[in-house]
C-alpha cells in the first residue's frame, strides 16, 4: 500500500467511524426519546380522563343532591328516584353511572340490568382484580380510581380496559361512580410510536446518505490528490483535512437539529396539556396543574437535549460551586497559556441552581477558548456580581479585539457554534448576552441573568464579592 492509499485510508476512516458513532448515538437517543414521548402522551391523556370522571361524578352529585338530602319519610321511594336518575344519565358511547351498596349488592348498572340486585363483592376480572371490593375501598377513603376489565355495552359486551372513579353516599351507605373505557389510548399511543419509528428510520437513512456523500467526496478528493505535482498534492491534502473537519462539524450540527425535531411529538403532549387547560378555563375550572405540567415537560426536554449536545458536567461545579469552578478554570488556563486570569466572584453561596451554574461555567469556558485562539491577550478579567435585579457575568481581555458588528452581519446565520450556544444558554434563563469589541481594545462579553431565575433574591450581596 503506497503513501497515497494510506493517506486516503487515514482520511476516510475517521469519517466513517465518526459517522457510525453518530448514527449509533442518535439511534439510542431517539429510542429513549420516543419511549418518553409515548409514556408522557399516554399519561397526559389518562390524567385528563381522570379529571373528566371526577367532573362527571360531580355533575351527578349535583343532580341527585336535592333528593339525597331530602328528609322525606319515604326513604325507599327517594332511593328509587335516585336509582332511576343515575340509570338515565349517560355520556359518550359507553359512559354511564353505576351504584352498589357497601356490601357489594348491585343497585344501578345500565344495559346490564340482570346484574342488579345481586351481590358481586367477590367478582374479579380476567387479571384477578376484585374491582368491586377495590372500588368500595377507594370510595370509603374519599374517592378512588381503579383500572380493570369490564364489559362494554356499546360493543356487544366485549371486554375492555375501564378506568373508573367512585365515591360514597354516606347516609345511604352507597358506593356510586362512573368510568370510561381507555382502549383507545393504547391505540393512539401505538400510532404515535409507529410515527416516531418511521421518523427515526427516515432520519437514519438521511444520515447514511449524507455520510455516503461525504465519504464519496473524500474518496474522489483522494483520487485527484494523486495526480499533479507534490506542492499541489500537499495543498489539496490540507484542504481535504479542513473539509473533513467542517463535514464533521456540519454533521454534528445536523444531528443536533434532528434531535430537536425528534422531540416534536413530545411537545405535542405538552400542547395537549395546554389545550386541556384552555378547555378547563372555558368551563371555569382550575387549569394550573396542566399549565405547570406543560411548562415542566418543555423545560425538561430542553435540558435533556442540552445534555446530549454538550460535554459532561464538571465535578468541581457540583462539589464546590460556580465561584470555585471559575477560579480553578482560570488557574488552569493561566498555567496552560501564560495569560494571567483574575477572577472576582460572589461571596454569597447557594443562590444559583446547578443548571444555571453550569450554563455560566460553559460561557466562561467558551470565552477563554476564543481568547486563547484569537485574542493575543496578556490579561483576562472575570467577574460575577449582583446589581439590582440582575446577576452579571463579565469576561474581558486586553487582546487585539475585532469588529464585532461587521463579524455578526457576515457570520449570520453561519456564526460559530460557540457563540450561538452562549446565546442559547443565556436566553434559556431569560437573560441577555452582549459582546463589545473594537480593534486594538480587546473584547468584553457580558451575560445578564434576571434575579427571578435565582434561588432567592440577594440584593444585599451586591457588595459581598471575593
Amino acid at each position: 500500500m503506497n503513501i497515497n492509499h494510506k493517506l486516503q485510508l487515514i482520511t476516510v476512516l475517521p469519517l466513517i467511524i465518526s459517522l457510525m458513532l453518530v448514527l449509533f448515538v442518535t439511534q439510542m437517543q431517539y429510542r429513549d426519546l420516543s419511549q418518553q414521548v409515548v409514556d408522557v402522551y399516554r399519561q397526559s391523556i389518562i390524567d385528563h380522563r381522570k379529571e373528566e370522571l371526577k367532573n362527571y361524578l360531580a355533575i351527578a352529585n349535583v343532580a341527585i343532591k336535592h333528593l339525597y338530602q331530602n328528609k322525606s319519610d319515604d326513604k325507599q321511594q327517594t332511593q328509587q328516584e335516585v336509582k332511576s336518575m343515575l340509570a338515565n344519565m349517560r355520556f359518550g358511547e359507553n359512559g354511564y353511572f353505576f351504584a352498589y351498596d357497601l356490601n357489594g349488592n348491585s343497585l344501578v348498572l345500565p344495559d346490564q340490568e340482570w346484574r342488579v340486585g345481586k351481590n358481586w363483592l367477590d367478582l374479579a376480572d380476567d387479571n384477578g382484580v376484585h374491582f368491586i371490593q377495590e372500588l368500595i375501598s377507594g370510595a370509603r377513603k374519599g374517592g378512588g380510581y381503579l383500572s380493570y376489565l369490564f364489559n362494554q355495552p356499546a360493543n356487544d359486551g366485549q371486554l375492555g380496559q375501564k378506568l373508573a372513579y367512585a365515591e360514597v353516599l354516606g347516609q345511604w351507605e352507597w358506593m356510586f361512580g362512573t368510568g370510561v373505557y381507555i382502549d383507545d389510548i393504547d391505540k393512539e399511543a401505538a400510532l404515535l410510536s409507529t410515527s416516531i419509528s418511521r421518523h427515526i428510520r427516515n432520519t437514519s437513512l438521511m444520515t447514511l446518505a449524507i455520510g455516503f456523500l461525504a465519504v464519496s467526496a473524500v474518496f474522489i478528493g483522494g483520487i485527484f490528490m494523486r495526480v499533479g505535482e507534490k506542492r499541489l498534492a500537499n495543498a489539496k491534502l490540507r484542504t481535504l483535512n479542513e473539509r473533513i473537519y467542517q463535514t464533521q462539524e456540519e454533521e454534528c450540527k445536523r444531528v443536533s437539529r434532528e434531535l430537536h425535531d425528534g422531540v416534536s411529538q413530545t411537545i405535542a403532549a405538552a400542547l395537549f396539556a395546554m389545550e386541556t387547560a384552555q378547555l378547563k378555563q372555558e368551563y371555569g375550572d382550575d387549569s394550573s396543574p396542566e399549565l405547570e405540567k406543560s411548562i415542566t415537560l418543555t423545560r425538561q426536554i430542553m435540558l435533556d437535549i442540552r445534555n446530549i449536545s454538550h460535554q459532561l458536567h464538571p465535578a468541581i461545579l457540583e462539589d464546590y460551586g460556580l465561584g470555585a469552578a471559575l477560579k480553578e478554570l482560570g488557574r488552569e488556563f493561566s498555567l496552560r497559556t501564560g495569560i494571567e486570569v483574575k477572577v472576582q466572584r460572589l461571596s454569597v453561596r447557594k443562590i444559583l441552581s446547578t443548571e444555571l451554574s453550569c450554563a455560566l461555567y460553559r460561557i466562561v469556558q467558551e470565552s477563554l477558548t476564543n481568547i486563547e485562539r484569537h485574542s493575543e491577550a496578556k490579561n483576562v478579567f472575570i467577574s460575577l456580581g449582583l446589581t439590582p435585579g440582575w446577576l452579571i457575568l463579565e469576561v474581558h481581555d486586553d487582546g487585539k479585539g475585532f469588529n464585532y458588528e461587521c463579524f455578526e452581519k457576515k457570520s449570520t446565520p453561519f456564526e460559530g457554534i460557540g457563540l450561538r450556544n452562549m446565546k442559547e444558554r443565556v436566553s434559556f434563563y431569560n437573560g441577555e448576552l452582549k459582546v463589545e469589541s473594537t480593534i486594538g481594545k480587546g473584547v468584553t462579553l457580558v451575560a445578564r441573568i434576571p434575579q427571578s431565575e435565582l434561588r432567592y433574591r440577594a440584593d444585599s450581596a451586591t457588595g459581598g464579592l471575593s
